[in-house]
């Protein structure tokens, strides 16, 4: 907008800007950023603006979240020398960190599924759980695996590599009750729901509704 812009009474008149930044902090308190010195009695103009265009451009992109990324590195680094996170591209980081976009492989995840309290294999609720999810389109599991690991992407090398594991565990008798899901802990927790469309309708309900302790 600013750079190709052509009212009449140009940027300086129409826009009223200048080289300064007007930064919101808690408790209402507002403070002024000057993008070079003096920049709040420097007015932006048709011929400076691509420069404040920059200036602007570089302090929200880099000096403005400069502080929390130094934070954010180093306590990185203390998990994991960063050298060898430079070896990957941002494509390849991303699979690494947050999965492959590939489809859901059911075999897989049922192979390495873990059951908690009553819940085991060839558990009622368990059996048409399974049923339930085999009919589901690859969106829908998608949904399904977002909700209980907060990302909707298998792992790189499968859901052996999922740590903790995936999991299931009861969350009482009522088939009113949503299941729910502990994301820091991969945890579905589902009502020992006895019949299978009351399942699908509860689980579809609740992996396409956003939420996850909330359903709790």
């Amino acid at each position: 907008f600013l750079k190709n812009y052509k009212g009449e009474g140009g940027v300086e008149e129409d826009l009223s800007l200048n080289f300064s930044v007007v930064e919101e902090l808690e408790g209402g308190v507002r403070r002024v950023v000057e993008l070079v010195p003096g920049g709040a009695q420097l007015p932006v103009t048709n011929e400076n603006r691509i420069r404040y265009i920059y200036l602007m451009a570089n302090y929200k992109l880099n000096a403005r979240i400069s502080a929390p990324c130094r934070a954010f590195f180093s306590g990185l680094n203390s998990i994991i020398n960063t050298k060898w996170l430079r070896i990957f591209n941002q494509t390849e980081l991303q699979v690494l960190l947050g999965g492959a976009s590939i489809p859901i492989d059911l075999a897989d995840l049922r192979a390495n599924i873990t059951y908690g309290g009553d819940f085991h294999e060839l558990h009622p609720t368990i059996r048409i759980f399974w049923d339930v999810v085999e009919n589901l389109d690859e969106d829908d599991r998608r949904l399904l695996v977002k909700f209980v690991t907060s990302c909707a992407r298998p792992p790189l090398l499968g859901f052996k590599e999922l740590k903790p594991g995936f999991c299931i565990r009861p969350s009482g008798e009522s088939e009113d009750r949503l299941p729910s899901a502990s994301t820091c802990v991969n945890l579905l927790k589902m009502p020992e729901y006895k019949s299978k469309q009351v399942l699908r309708e509860k689980l579809l309900y609740a992996i396409k509704s956003g939420a996850g302790f909330e359903l709790s």
